[in-house]
């Protein structure tokens, strides 16, 4: 299944700024830009900003808006620092409650390590993954640590070898088999800047629950649309089929990083759509 990265802002309307106000001319007013992606093909959405910083109720709200419309709600969270079960954050529950349906397999949700400057950021990615996990089994939904870009500020789990320690570290722990999400253009930008290989080793892709798609774009930026041509998307298609991936091609877009008219931008997103599509078909 499709589906596309929205901010939670956009799709309740909660508070204009840059980035809502850029959805909203390029899509519409909320109800309207679902039904246009549904035109498109896509049938899922990720709210991309449940955080313990933002609003519960807007994150709740989005993910109800989502499936209102007709559409399969998602979530991108981030790893709470020392998670305690009995204290969760209140986004946290906002958005497992959402993705909650009785009888479906777990939801696999993109999950970012701690950041690689703070102490210990590998044990203690390590502890919060295993304290996180059981809960998220407890309702509904699963965990997936994100390959991400490998910088020096960035969240721990920036090269396929890192997500896939830590993983097995918390595997070992749990006694219970995790799952790693697979950021196509993370991997790209890694791999473009002499930082990681460009195709995963077995421990990891046989870990895949979850997919991120975007390119890199000429400034060096990712979550640009696939128009760009960096990233290898039929040859990373292919590995993950043959592993049985049968998760969600989710389109992580930033468009704010993108040069143009909203018009323009709003073309560059329906292409990488009908490209993705057609790539997983």
């Amino acid at each position: 299944m499709l589906a596309l990265s929205l901010p939670s802002r956009y799709l309740t309307e909660a508070r204009d700024d840059d980035t809502t106000d850029l959805w909203r001319a390029m899509l519409g007013p909320p109800s309207e830009g679902l039904q246009t992606l549904a035109a498109l093909g896509v049938g899922a959405i990720e709210v991309g900003d449940v955080r313990g910083e933002n609003d519960a109720d807007v994150v709740g709200d989005a993910l109800a808006a989502v499936r209102l419309g007709g559409m399969r709600p998602h979530a991108h969270l981030w790893l709470p620092e020392r998670f305690n079960p009995d204290e969760a954050p209140a986004t946290l529950i906002a958005a497992v409650r959402a993705l909650a349906e009785p009888g479906a397999a777990p939801a696999a949700c993109a999950v970012h390590g701690h950041r690689r400057h703070e102490p210990d950021a590998i044990a203690a990615t390590v502890r919060d993954l295993c304290a996180l996990e059981p809960w998220l089994r407890a309702h509904g939904a699963a965990s997936a640590l994100e390959v991400c870009r490998d910088r020096p500020d960035g969240p721990f789990g920036g090269t396929y070898a890192e997500v896939t320690a830590v993983v097995s570290a918390a595997e070992e722990v749990l006694g219970a088999a995790l799952g790693v999400t697979w950021d196509l253009g993370h991997t790209t930008w890694n791999h473009l800047n002499g930082r990681d290989a460009l195709w995963p080793d077995e421990a990891f892709l046989s870990r895949v629950t979850h997919v991120h798609v975007h390119d890199v774009g000429d400034t060096g930026r990712t979550h640009f649309p696939l128009d760009e041509g960096r990233v290898p998307l039929p040859g990373f298609v292919e590995r993950l089929r043959d592993v049985g991936y049968a998760g969600l091609w989710d389109l992580e877009l930033y468009p704010a990083r993108w040069p143009g008219t909203a018009a323009e931008r709003r073309r560059r997103l329906d292409a990488s759509v009908a490209v993705l599509g057609e790539a997983v078909s």
